[in-house]
């Protein structure tokens, strides 16, 4: 009987298991898309990696310097992820802005299903939350400390009034989003200075 119970919880777990699964697409770095399910992204001390499964059933640990992205669909939505190397750690980037100047990405967080992020906390010094990519990948981290001074140092240059503007009502470390989206249509034929 006991055996019965046994089975029956192991059977139950993984019937869970594969409901929580997503899926999706893994962007290797030969541009070769592998379908299959994304079940967990996780954090380890050298950054995060993601638990896949791909259409045959083999499970598989991918940390971000082995691909360039993956994306799957929650909802009516689609979500994607970027590979990116930030002062010797590798990390999956959700992407929350596209744009042609000016990007804008944030760290997956324990607010999603699909992420464990205990080890995170483990962290004596956590990577921001957001991460603005503009020119030729080039990345910055955006935290909510010192914000304000980041921001207007970086849109000083190229869009004189936004900087002005930062930490403003619509314009605080809420509206990153909102920022993003008016430099990218207010700078769209001006270049970016490199840093």
């Amino acid at each position: 009987m006991r055996y019965c119970y046994s089975l029956l919880l192991v059977l139950s777990l993984s019937i869970t298991v594969s409901a929580e699964a997503y899926r999706g697409f893994l962007l290797t770095k030969d541009d070769y898309h592998l379908t299959g399910y994304f079940n967990l992204i996780e954090y380890s001390p050298t950054g995060n990696y993601i638990t896949f499964t791909n259409d045959f059933g083999d499970v598989y640990a991918i940390s971000p310097q082995l691909v360039k992205g993956f994306g799957f669909s929650e909802g009516d939505q689609t979500v994607r992820f970027i590979s990116r190397y930030h002062e010797g750690q590798w990390f999956f980037l959700r992407e929350v802005v596209p744009g042609r100047v000016l990007s804008l990405f944030s760290m997956p967080n324990g607010n999603d299903r699909y992420v464990d992020d205990t080890m995170l906390r483990l962290f004596t010094n956590p990577p921001a939350p957001f991460w603005f990519e503009y020119g030729k990948g080039n990345l910055m981290p955006i935290n909510r400390v010192g914000y304000k001074k980041t921001l207007r140092t970086f849109f000083t240059e190229t869009n004189p009034g936004l900087a002005k503007r930062i930490g403003k009502k619509g314009y605080r470390y809420r509206d990153l989003h909102n920022i993003v989206a008016e430099y990218n249509v207010t700078t769209a034929g001006r270049k970016r200075r490199r840093l």
